[in-house]
């Protein structure tokens, strides 16, 4: 080197110490930090791909503590669900043993009744006082607000929203659609079928129970509606009578107007088994001769009863008898009129002339007969007639006539928002991610096409538990009030057993039954743990295994953004005594290459 201006050797050695000083300095940054990327030029990107996973990891840290969040305020609102149950089971035994009043004073059952008053008003304080951080739990506002027509709750015995996730709707419309109607488990019985030519004993059984009934010879179609209906309580069967239709026959004249008559079968025996079941027979004689009077003869035999009416005629012979005198004779007859009875057909009023009519068969009639049937719907529900001695011969329907001796329910099938529901007697269920739904249909809406609708408006509680802020990532639950005044069924509701309510122990009679009392506790009791199967079922099957599944994603997940982001020290270390190294040798050699020019001061001197 004999040029001085330009030391070429000592920018070359510059160039290198600053490329290991910069080397060192990336070594020392990572291994203070612990972060393989301190900034964009680090790794851009894989600066983007870890900032994606750690929004990804924030999002799933919030979310295992807002279902923790949640568990917390379920756990909290069940424990509160369990008091009321202990509460219910004590009244359940107050009940039970204040019915015992042979063997208690009049004051042991209002000492009962007092204990049972204050057991319900404590149902009440906890349910007017259980809250989660301010926020009341059970006192019904937590639960769906929800408007149906006039039309629609008409249709309707009950509704319930367990559950409902709006997403981005502000409200939910509900559609149930009849597919096939629920039936009740029933048997006919019809006295011309069978009959109780001698006595006879049945056993009616039912989804509640069985009872042997002894029916007499002499039974009427009434006394063994009454036997059923004696122990309807043990057999949950029930038996109803449909009258008999009166047959009939109506005389017509197409050549006189207003002279049309019908005569309908009168005789009272709906109720009598083993009736003649004589036929009936009317006729409309002209007797041939001039001004001969209007009358009326019966007689009968063993299979026929036959009125004849002998029309009147004027002196030439012509006949001359009115509708309106036909029904006016056969009203004043005692004989007649208990056979049939007559009116005009359509509008007319009777004061046409009528005609000679042949005897004509009263028909079309149907016999009373006896339904017996399951006291509710559903395939749970079955009536089974057991003939023990005697004739007592039970069929489907009327209609058909096949011989049958046990029949059994079926449950409603229905669409709800155009999915299939869960049919449980008259009661539709749909269960989904973001839908928990129940219809409870009217014994008078159980037709097919029949459709009720309700909206939900809002309420409910919406716990946020997922990592994506949609529908998926939600659950929305409603917890519907648990006081005296909604806890019940159909029997009642809880308030009733306080006193005053009309239902308590010391209200318990004729009118009021012990039973009816039992069944609202059983009614409010179910209510209670199905509504604490529903918060536990949520509580384990979907918060619990959220976060299970949350903490497995986010272990992956940091671990990925770790590979990224962090530090490897071994790797680092490796790196710094690599840059150390350069750097001191970098510096040797730009000192060597600083005092290679001094070499020329040789060549001067």
């Amino acid at each position: 080197m004999t040029r001085i201006n330009t030391n070429v050797a000592s920018l070359r050695g510059l160039r290198s110490l600053n490329k290991s000083t910069n080397l060192l300095d990336t070594s020392l940054t990572r291994l203070s930090t612990g972060l393989k990327i301190n900034s964009g030029k680090d790794n851009p990107s894989g600066l983007i791909a870890s900032e994606t996973l750690r929004s990804q990891v924030s999002a799933i840290e919030q979310s295992i503590k807002n279902s923790n969040r949640a568990s917390n305020v379920i756990a909290t609102a069940d424990s509160a669900l369990g008091e009321v149950t202990n509460l219910l089971n004590q009244v359940r035994g107050l009940v039970q043993e204040g019915l015992n009043e042979g063997a208690l004073s009049q004051d042991e059952i209002e000492a009962n009744q007092l204990q049972i008053d204050t057991a319900l008003s404590a149902i009440n304080r906890i349910s007017a006082n259980t809250s989660f951080a301010g926020d009341k739990l059970i006192d019904g506002s937590k639960a769906f607000r929800t408007q149906a027509s006039a039309v629609d709750s008409a249709k309707l015995s009950d509704f319930q929203v367990n559950e409902a996730v709006f997403g981005s709707s502000s409200t939910i419309t509900l559609d149930a659609t009849i597919v096939t109607a629920a039936t009740q488990a029933s048997l006919d019985y019809s006295a011309v079928d069978g009959g109780l030519a001698t006595a006879s004993t049945i056993e009616i059984g039912g989804a509640s129970g069985s009872q042997v009934l002894f029916l007499g010879a002499s039974s009427s179609l009434d006394n063994v509606r009454d036997a059923v209906n004696g122990v309807t309580d043990i057999t949950g069967v029930t038996a109803t009578k449909t009258n008999k239709v009166a047959s009939n026959v109506s005389f017509q004249n197409a050549a006189n107007v207003n002279s049309n008559l019908s005569f309908s079968d009168a005789r009272a025996s709906d109720s009598i088994l083993g009736d003649a079941n004589q036929n009936i027979n009317v006729s409309f004689v002209d007797p041939s001769g001039n001004s001969q009077p209007l009358g009326v003869v019966v007689s009968n035999n063993a299979t026929d009863i036959n009125i004849v009416i002998n029309l009147a005629t004027n002196g030439s012979g012509a006949i001359t008898s009115t509708a309106a005198d036909i029904k006016t004779l056969i009203d004043n007859n005692a004989d007649a009129n208990a056979y049939v009875s007559t009116a005009f057909e359509g509008t007319s009023n009777g004061n046409g002339v009528v005609e000679a009519e042949t005897a004509a068969a009263l028909t079309g009639g149907t016999n009373a007969y006896l339904t017996f049937n399951a006291s509710n719907y559903g395939a749970d529900e079955f009536v089974d007639v057991n003939v023990l001695s005697g004739t007592f011969d039970t069929v489907d329907n009327i209609t058909d006539g096949n011989a049958l001796k046990r029949d059994i329910g079926s449950d409603i099938v229905a669409r709800i928002n155009g999915q299939v529901a869960q049919g449980s007697g008259l009661q539709a269920n749909l269960r989904s991610q973001q839908l928990d739904a129940s219809f409870s249909f009217t014994s008078a809406a159980n037709t097919v096409d029949n459709t009720a609708s309700i909206t939900i408006t809002g309420g409910g509680s919406l716990f946020q538990i997922g990592q994506d802020v949609s529908a998926a990532g939600q659950v929305g639950i409603g917890i519907e009030a648990v006081n005296t005044a909604r806890l019940g069924g159909v029997s009642g509701k809880l308030f009733e057993l306080g006193s005053g309510g009309g239902k308590s122990l010391l209200d318990v009679g004729p009118s009021v039954p012990g039973s009816d009392l039992v069944n609202i506790i059983e009614e409010a009791v179910n209510r209670v743990s199905t509504l604490r199967g529903r918060l536990g079922a949520i509580q384990k099957n979907v918060i619990e295994t959220n976060v299970s599944s949350l903490g497995v994603a986010l272990e992956n997940i940091s671990e990925a953004r770790s590979q990224i982001v962090d530090t490897d020290f071994a790797v680092e270390t490796a790196n710094l005594t690599k840059a150390q190294i350069l750097n001191q040798a970098g510096i040797s050699v730009l000192s060597i290459a600083n005092q290679n020019p001094q070499q020329v001061l040789s060549l001067l001197g």
